[in-house]
């Protein structure tokens, strides 16, 4: 994950927030330039939001332009797989919206992101004893953390809920994402179907 500042300057530069531009500062990871881990990248990227109030952090898949043979995880010559700056845009926005530490999504353990899972729905099937959420009493935060809800639609039903109980069909005029929420979330104590199992496996 090389590391560049988008207004050239030095990482030293971070420590007096005053020398910040107004509309924020943003930094760029460029990933697959050396051998850092997934969990080290949105690690380091959670640092800089939280001890330097950066705006955002944008990752770059690595291109080895030149062909350079000395450099690390250029797989028969494919560069880095865009998958992986696509999760690490997903993880950057867990972090920065929806309340989840990098540790949460990645360990020493568990260093990169799977391939075949969005993080977030790698997150709840690591824990499932904390689902089915029942929408119709979980506070927001909890609504955050079900894949299928986002923000908007996590404070819409936070609203809609003053008005009456909700069902299924009202979380997908809410804009809920059924075929993710589906096997996380119970209306009034039932899940959507009968067939509906909370397991790693079946999920999966």
């Amino acid at each position: 994950g090389k590391f560049s500042d988008t207004d050239n300057n030095s990482i030293a530069g971070y420590s007096n927030k005053r020398s910040f531009v107004p509309a924020g500062q943003s930094s760029q990871m460029i990933v697959g330039a050396t051998a850092e881990t997934d969990y080290h990248l949105v690690t380091i990227a959670e640092s800089l939001y939280r001890q330097y109030d950066l705006k955002r952090v944008f990752y770059s898949a690595f291109v080895n332009v030149n062909m350079d043979e000395s450099m690390p995880l250029q797989i028969d010559g494919k560069g880095v797989p865009l998958l992986r700056e696509h999760r690490l845009y997903q993880a950057d926005w867990l972090m920065r919206f929806y309340g989840f530490k990098a540790s949460e999504l990645l360990s020493e353990d568990k260093p990169n992101f799977n391939s075949l899972l969005d993080p977030k729905c790698d997150w709840a099937l690591g824990h499932l004893e904390d689902f089915p959420v029942a929408i119709n009493k979980a506070d927001y935060n909890t609504l955050l953390r079900v894949p299928g809800i986002g923000v908007k639609s996590a404070g819409r039903i936070v609203r809609a809920r003053k008005s009456g109980s909700l069902d299924f069909n009202s979380l997908k005029t809410i804009g809920v994402v059924l075929k993710r929420a589906v096997f996380f979330i119970t209306c009034n104590g039932k899940m959507m179907y009968d067939f509906l199992k909370v397991d790693e496996d079946y999920i999966t």
